[in-house]
């Protein structure tokens, strides 16, 4: 059987686009569709039919194109395929019979393009439209970037600078639901709730689709005088960097196709998309994008099942980062029980934990009331034995060896069995930690990392590296897997045996290479820069001090046990200094109200003998990159991490390493270092 079955009723034909899961519009669905169009053609031949009803299943109409397949594709490939999509399509969009593309889910992406193909599209409120493809590097390659404005226009006429319409659509990967894809046109109707789908369609097709007026929006005629005003948006959206292309390519083409007849307007896109897709750029987007919706699963070979969690346990919950992860905890649902190891400090918790919701407050999203129940839910205590009886515990201490382990022999004494156990140290293992544990009767087979990068409450920051030590309950690591994902966060395992895992440790080659050019006479706000220009949203410098120096010098501490560096890190300095960073009001940096002012007077003289020679910024990048690559490549050789790809994605999401090029080890590959 195919992907699209079809029935006759009420001479209307309704065709069904139903793979077994999520639908990807592939090259197989893409054969299957074209051979449906000639058979329901030659049906309707011989006995007139009065038209054609594309549905889903149970998910929808489908979630785009098979982003795997794109990524594997030659350029020959792809060619093969965007051709033969737009093939179909246009059969469609030009044949005899009217098409109605019902929509009751999702319709994304390549998805879409196929609905867009229709004669006309209802969707039902709860489903979900939109193109993703600008998060992956690419854009809509079936004729998305020119069918979407002839429905919505290229900007809003009602709201020309703050309204969604073509160029927020495919440019900004907006997801619409039912109502507002109708208020902008992007669907002819919503269903209206409680009616039947299916006589509401057929009635649509019958009586209101014949008489839908097509006639272009006005704007489509002279989009380029619209490029002033969309130009710096996409600007904004790359950091004002000239990649990744994608989003300047696709308003390019939007602008080009809009005022040209439809196979016209294709043909810019299709030259543009096959372009662009097949780059590296495009190859590193689908390979993020791949990776990513991989480590949502569980490997294979763990067949263990989560274990419930209900009560979620944090220590230190009055600290930076313990603080962060109680406000994702509650966010998520979890009772949640914090522990205050010094008691002075325990009436300061909700007035942090209040403070993560002023912004939400000030924009009327939550109310004062909605904010205390919150907070409220979260019972704060001084004793280890508040913590006893939790599903999950983390600890989330100042990065000190000893302290760690104290707190870990005490909760061993009494915590209920089956109990995960977790440590958020940078640097520490579970390997080091969990022997705390067990020395007290813990189970060190239910203990591991959650290592969360700060600040841990902000969106961007998704990552969560779960390190499972040798012999650890598999039960254990999917109860943490599930925990990460139901936070909203994205979870990567590591094998144990790296200081540092597998981000940090990468980064300490980073700080080191930028320490060696500070140390030769590179300014570092020369150093930042460069690297903030090509590579991260940050220099190192700057990134030593948003993070906290005094942890970054906790995780120089564990990696000196193993392997002493070759010369003292300047972090090791700022930390006798008391110099952490914007926490601390200043770190290499001097920071007034938060905003940096200039490099500390006092870092050269940590330094003492310091050259003068400055490198350009071409070495930088290199010196810095390939630090960090080839501690990367090391360990995943030694099998810390899983694969290259999900190596990659981990320094996109750990420290923001752009998106564009792929990851260090991707990145190394193109610039030949492999």
């Amino acid at each position: 059987m195919g992907n699209f079955t079809h029935e006759i009723r009420n001479d209307i034909a309704w065709l069904t686009f139903d793979s077994g899961g999520m639908n990807t519009f592939s090259a197989g669905a893409i054969a299957d569709l074209e051979k449906k169009v000639a058979e329901l053609n030659a049906i309707h031949a011989k006995t007139p039919l009065k038209g054609v009803i594309l549905t889903g299943n149970r998910f929808g109409l489908g979630a785009g194109a098979n982003i795997g397949e794109l990524l594997k594709s030659s350029r020959a490939d792809l060619e093969r395929l965007i051709d033969k999509g737009h093939e179909v399509l246009f059969s469609i969009e030009e044949g005899e019979l009217p098409w109605l593309a019902v929509v009751d889910g999702y319709a994304l992406g390549g998805i879409y393009e196929l609905a867009l193909g229709c004669h006309g599209i209802i969707a039902t409120e709860k489903s979900t439209l939109g193109f993703p493809e600008i998060k992956l590097n690419i854009f809509p390659g079936l004729g998305g970037t020119q069918r979407m404005p002839r429905r919505s226009g290229l900007i809003n006429a009602k709201d020309p600078a703050g309204g969604d319409a073509g160029f927020t659509a495919v440019l900004q990967a907006k997801n619409f639901k039912g109502a507002k894809a109708a208020a902008i046109n992007m669907v002819d109707a919503l269903v209206p709730q409680g009616q039947d789908l299916a006589a509401f369609a057929e009635d649509f097709l019958l009586n209101t689709l014949p008489g839908i007026d097509r006639t272009p929006p006005p704007d489509l005629a002279d989009a380029e005088s619209l490029r002033p005003m969309i130009l710096p948006l996409v600007q904004k959206a790359t950091m004002g960097r000239a990649n990744p292309r994608a989003p300047y390519v696709a308003m390019d083409v939007m602008i080009k196709g809009a005022p040209l007849p439809m196979r016209e307007a294709i043909e810019v896109e299709r030259e543009a998309f096959i372009e662009v897709c097949d780059s590296s750029e495009g190859k590193a987007g689908m390979r993020f994008f791949f990776t990513q919706q991989q480590v949502q699963k569980l490997p294979k070979e763990t067949a263990a099942k989560a274990r419930k969690i209900s009560k979620v346990g944090i220590d230190g919950i009055d600290g930076y980062m313990g603080n962060a992860i109680g406000y994702l905890t509650v966010e998520a649902g979890y009772e949640v029980a914090g522990h205050v190891p010094l008691a002075e400090f325990a009436d300061s918790v909700p007035d942090k934990l209040r403070a993560k919701y002023a912004r939400a407050v000030k924009k009327g999203k939550l109310s004062e009331e909605q904010v205390a129940e919150k907070v409220g839910r979260v019972k704060v205590g001084t004793k280890i034995s508040d913590l006893f009886d939790c599903d999950l515990v983390i600890e989330a201490r100042m990065e000190n060896k000893e302290l760690k382990a104290e707190f870990f022999r005490a909760l061993g004494k009494g915590l209920k069995p089956g109990a995960v156990v977790a440590s958020n140290s940078s640097s520490m293992g579970p390997g080091m930690l969990g022997a705390f544990f067990a020395e007290s009767a813990g189970s060190a087979e239910n203990f591991l990392n959650l290592h969360f990068f700060s600040p841990a409450e902000h969106p961007a920051m998704q990552l969560v590296e779960i390190i499972r030590p040798a012999g650890g309950s598999e039960e254990s690591v999917a109860t943490a897997h599930a925990f990460v994902r139901s936070i909203g966060k994205t979870p990567l395992l590591l094998n144990d045996g790296s200081a540092g895992f597998l981000v940090n440790a990468g980064l300490a080659a980073y700080f080191e290479a930028a320490e060696r050019l500070y140390v030769e006479g590179t300014p570092i706000e020369t150093i930042d820069a460069a690297i903030r220009k090509s590579i991260l949203p940050m220099g190192p410098f700057e990134l030593g001090d948003q993070a906290g120096l005094d942890i970054a010098a906790g995780m120089f501490d564990t990696m000196a046990a193993e392997k002493a560096p070759e010369s003292e890190p300047i972090v090791w300095k700022m930390r006798e200094q008391g110099r952490f960073g914007i926490k601390s009001g200043g770190g290499y940096y001097d920071y007034h109200d938060g905003k940096k002012a200039g490099e500390w007077e006092g870092l050269a003289a940590l330094v003492g003998d310091r050259g003068d020679r400055v490198a350009s910024a071409g070495e930088i990048v290199e010196r810095c990159a390939r630090a960090l690559y080839e501690k990367a490549r090391e360990l995943c050789d030694r099998g810390i991490v899983a694969s290259e790809e999900e190596c990659d994605l981990a320094f996109v999401l750990g420290i923001g390493f752009a998106m564009y090029l792929g990851g260090p080890i991707f990145y190394a590959k193109q610039q030949g270092w492999e």
